[in-house]
């Protein structure tokens, strides 16, 4: 059975190679001349979708490893997903890098650091994805929260439970995180274990009901945005009425 212990080691792995990458990239945006914003776009172009792909490539090990490790039964050899595509990663990094142009040109890098580590773990829970597909177990698989509370969006992909299982719905969850998002995807092999200690699908689906019912709509931000007033204290990004 799948424990908070094991979600943690799996976040932790993925953790520690977004920590290696984005202070590569806070020591190579050191060396930029930030007087020269078209340049040190360029660079960036170049420099950032490298990292990704060598610390992405990293966390589809971590993380097939950690599926091996999870999965009862022998035989089975895990996949590695290939790491996000260039085109996506410099697609984030030119939209990142219009903030050189400004007089803020160093705020650029809190992004591009953001930016990197949504696309490092995008290797890492699509090789779980991946590998629950096409493991003859076909084990369910669902997004779990790891910190101590998660902000409401999160939350409310996360109430659906386990019930990943095929290719459109595994582009459906690969889709939906947002920088610096701890989300980790993780696979059931026990079907009467469908709660994982602090991830309660059940209690996380009867928030979104609620909030959908509030919000009279079916449009997910109004359902969010719902959410985030009606219990503040519970996600990271509640509102109290004295905030709004």
């Amino acid at each position: 059975m799948t424990t908070r212990a094991d979600v943690t080691r799996l976040s932790a792995a993925q953790r520690r190679l977004v920590t290696l990458a984005q202070t590569e990239l806070t020591g190579y945006f050191a060396t930029l001349d930030l007087t020269r914003p078209e340049a040190v776009r360029d660079a960036l172009l170049e420099i950032v979708p490298l990292l990704v792909r060598e610390h992405g490539d990293l966390a589809s090990v971590a993380a097939a490893e950690w599926y091996e490790q999870m999965r009862p039964g022998v035989g089975f050899n895990a996949r590695v997903a290939p790491a996000a595509a260039a085109d996506l990663v410099q697609g984030s990094t030119r939209a990142l890098a219009g903030g050189l142009f400004t007089d803020d040109p160093a705020s650029v890098l809190g992004g591009l650091a953001g930016a990197v580590q949504r696309h490092i773990t995008y290797s890492g829970r699509t090789t779980i994805a991946l590998n629950s597909m096409r493991d003859p177990l076909r084990p369910r698989f669902g997004r779990v929260p790891t910190g101590a509370q998660t902000c409401a969006w999160c939350a409310m992909l996360a109430s659906r439970g386990f019930v990943y299982a095929t290719a459109q719905t595994a582009g459906e969850i690969a889709d939906h995180f947002h920088d610096d998002c701890d989300c980790q995807i993780v696979s059931l092999f026990d079907a009467d274990a469908s709660h994982i200690e602090g991830y309660d699908p059940d209690q996380l689906f009867d928030r979104y009901e609620q909030a959908r019912a509030a919000a009279d709509s079916s449009d997910p931000k109004a359902i969010a945005a719902a959410m985030r007033r009606m219990f503040p204290d519970e996600f990271t990004d509640g509102v109290h009425e004295h905030d709004a």
